[in-house]
């Protein structure tokens, strides 16, 4: 798959402006000043783009996928905002060139990066009638990358890889302070990445009353530009930039804060909001 700081182009939901103004604001004026591109897509049902927009495996292969997550398919109040991957794609002349049909994916699910691809098994559960071994199979095929799963935390609803660890390089990864929230899922993660990965970083916090959300800076925005970390205003902003800084020497002087507070009362930050190409 295409690697995350390949992206040069930037799209977020419609929406996003009137949802959350102050992040959308915030993070536009930034890429606005590194000059990076950046669209607003119509005929989305909510701000959620990474979820539901079109998976990039090569320059020329957007593939599209059943999103009908269970968290919003099973209640009817939240139905209405299941955005057809297809149908926006249309709305705004987005050409896919593969499908892969009524396979279940949610794309805060897929953490990639040129040979590897990171998701819970949270989409095993969501495609029950297709094997763990034929799925991973299929997926791997589609990809073109390499399947690694990390167990799936079920007090989490959406499962969302995203929201736990990102790729520096093919090598490297970096995890979220998740063993501040579960110290045993914590490390269940942590061993599996250690055994598929030559590092893996971990982002720690040490003040005196931790920030509810704070497990939300793994979520940045990254482009080949610049990588737009979200802050809150509280003693964590500072620590998860300096350490996000050193585990991306390459990015030396394009990292930047914007303030996410009106955007993670929703259940994710920048990397959920936006998609990339």
């Amino acid at each position: 798959m295409i690697p995350e700081n390949r992206n040069n182009k930037v799209y977020f939901s419609s929406k996003l402006r009137d949802v959350s103004p102050v992040a959308y604001k915030g993070v536009t004026e930034i890429l606005d000043s590194y000059g990076v591109g950046h669209s607003l897509l119509d005929g989305t049902k909510d701000i959620w783009a990474r979820d539901y927009m079109p998976l990039q495996v090569r320059e020329d292969c957007l593939m599209v996928y059943d999103y009908t997550p269970d968290y919003l398919r099973l209640y009817k109040k939240y139905q209405p905002l299941m955005s057809n991957p297809i149908e926006v794609c249309r709305a705004n002349g987005i050409k896919y060139k593969e499908s892969l049909g009524n396979i279940r994916i949610d794309g805060g699910n897929v953490v990639h990066c040129s040979s590897k691809v990171i998701m819970t098994s949270k989409v095993f559960e969501e495609n029950p009638s297709i094997s763990v071994r034929d799925l991973t199979g299929l997926l791997e095929t589609l990809f073109e990358a390499q399947l690694i799963v990390l167990p799936w935390d079920p007090r989490e609803i959406y499962g969302h890889a995203d929201g736990i660890v990102r790729f520096v390089d093919d090598d490297t990864v970096i995890m979220t302070n998740y063993r501040h929230f579960d110290k045993k899922m914590a490390a269940r993660f942590l061993n599996i990445l250690q055994s598929r990965f030559k590092t893996v970083h971990v982002l720690e916090y040490d003040v005196p009353t931790p920030y509810k959300d704070n497990w939300a800076y793994i979520n940045y925005l990254q482009t080949d530009r610049v990588l737009v970390v979200p802050s809150f205003g509280v003693p964590e902003d500072e620590q998860a930039l300096s350490q996000i800084s050193m585990f991306f020497p390459e990015y030396l002087g394009r990292i930047e804060m914007a303030d996410a507070r009106d955007l993670v009362k929703g259940g994710g930050c920048f990397n959920c909001a936006s998609w990339t190409v």
